[in-house]
């Protein structure tokens, strides 16, 4: 009989042995799945940072060219302006072709294009840079404004 008091005491404590084997896996697999998640998680908002870096980067280059060709047909006489406006559609359709590479960039393409087209239909309209009504919006507030309200919703662009 103590052989198989010794054979029951040895098997519990295999038994022990291998629970705590199966808990040190599980602990060891707990971890190295919240290490991949936070090192996947903070790839994903540097990328994002930098795509809507670019993005940015991009649209102010697009404003600036944008805006000497829209001071340039504010400026001239309205028999001369046609050939600036068609620049300005030009432009227009270059920034409709752009492709953004963050949900953002997108919005704010969208709404740039929006305030453009109304600026590009005063002109043909012959309301000139003190068009009646109401002025449109600056496309650098525009970018500005959709750039705050991207960093006031942090995450958003980030594609799961």
């Amino acid at each position: 009989m103590a052989t198989h008091d010794d054979n029951a005491s040895e098997s519990g404590r295999n038994g022990r042995k291998i629970a705590l084997i199966v808990i040190a896996i599980a602990f060891i697999a707990s971890a190295t799945t919240a290490m991949l998640a936070f090192t996947a998680s903070h790839r994903a908002r540097e990328a994002d940072a930098k795509a809507l870096e670019a993005d940015g980067s991009d649209l102010r280059e697009m404003i600036a060219d944008w805006r000497s060709i829209r001071i340039d047909a504010e400026k001239a006489a309205p028999e001369d302006r046609q050939p600036r406006v068609d620049r300005l559609i030009t432009r227009i359709n270059a920034l409709s072709d752009w492709k953004p590479r963050t949900p953002c960039g997108q919005e704010t393409r969208d709404r740039l294009r929006g305030v453009m087209e109304e600026r590009a239909r005063r002109l043909m309209r012959d309301e000139g840079a003190q068009g009646a009504g109401m002025p449109p919006t600056d496309e650098a507030d525009i970018l500005a404004s959709a750039w705050r309200q991207c960093a006031a919703e942090p995450g958003r662009d980030v594609k799961n």
